[in-house]
């Protein structure tokens, strides 16, 4: 009896389901592979043929681009899940069109900064047909083919970004070197009034600094930096001030104000070891000089990319 229920039970037991086979799902991938291969060059015969206009051009790729994938799924439609069907087929490959994409335009433009001096035209090719692949083997059947496509994706996008980074840190520590100054002795300041803030190289006396200039033109410029110094010997201004009209002025235990001859006047502050200049000629008054300095502050590391003097091709990396 018992015999007959377990042969019962074998019976009508579920059998296992087969695993996809990995054939087509890779031919799926090389064919897709094989259209972004020619995804350019069909976009630059668009633009030079068809189209007369680049923008033109790259507008119709887009919109060609998930129709030719969607002839692909159907030509393979074996692949993937997802190309079973026409409607899911649809969703492949506009998955496949937008994902691919963005994934080789990311690589695109990073790929300067991880490989330097590549070949662009070799990259512009080959990077979309790796792109479209990697993003169509995600979405095939077999996991044999779907975890070590995901897996590489992750890998490009985290090397490229850790490689990217790591570059222009090591670039920006040359560009400062370069300029004779360091991070933190780079300091940036905001005044109504006053325009976009331009480098001045390191001199004798001064080291890197920034110069503010008025944006209607009229005026003098206000100038800032910093070097690792203590507040000079300032005391407290006497009644009636100095006799000459210069002198140094202590007005608070970390700021002083340092009228110099024969025009020039300026505000100390201290910020940590580093002492900060905020200098200008005696046409710009102290009020503005005070509120310029009430708003020093240290460069970021976007505005140290924007500020420090570019290296020249023959040192760049």
């Amino acid at each position: 009896m018992s015999g007959d229920v377990r042969i019962g039970e074998l019976a009508g037991a579920k059998e296992p389901r087969p695993a996809p086979p990995v054939g087509p799902a890779l031919w799926q991938v090389v064919v897709v592979g094989v259209v972004g291969l020619l995804a350019l060059p069909i976009v630059t015969w668009f633009g030079l043929v068809v189209v007369p206009s680049h923008n033109g051009a790259l507008l119709l790729g887009v919109a060609v681009l998930p129709a030719v994938l969607f002839g692909v799924g159907t030509a393979t439609r074996q692949g993937s899940a997802l190309t079973d069907r026409v409607r899911l087929r649809v969703g492949w490959a506009l998955l496949v069109a937008t994902g691919g994409t963005a994934l080789s335009g990311y690589c695109l433009a990073r790929l300067p900064d991880v490989v330097p001096g590549p070949d662009g035209t070799i990259s512009l090719f080959l990077l979309p047909a790796v792109g479209l692949a990697l993003v169509s083997a995600v979405l095939t059947r077999p996991r044999v083919v779907r975890l070590p496509a995901l897996a590489l994706i992750v890998l490009l996008i985290g090397g490229t970004a850790l490689a990217t980074a790591d570059r222009r840190a090591d670039e920006l520590a040359r560009r400062l070197d370069r300029a004779g100054t360091e991070a933190d002795l780079v300091f940036v300041t905001s005044l109504p009034g006053y325009g976009t803030a331009e480098p001045r190289p390191a001199t004798a006396s001064i080291t890197f600094a920034i110069t503010y200039s008025p944006v209607d033109g009229s005026g003098g410029r206000i100038v800032v930096w910093a070097d690792r110094a203590g507040m000079p010997d300032c005391r407290p201004e006497p009644p009636g001030g100095h006799a000459d009209g210069y002198g140094c002025v202590r007005e608070a235990p970390e700021r002083a104000y340092q009228a110099m001859r024969p025009d020039l006047h300026e505000y100390l502050v201290i910020r940590g070891d580093r002492l900060v200049h905020v200098r200008a000629t005696r046409d710009v008054d102290r009020a503005t000089l005070r509120a310029a300095v009430d708003n020093v502050r240290p460069a970021t590391s976007d505005e140290l990319e924007h500020l420090l003097p570019r290296l020249p091709l023959h040192l760049r990396r």
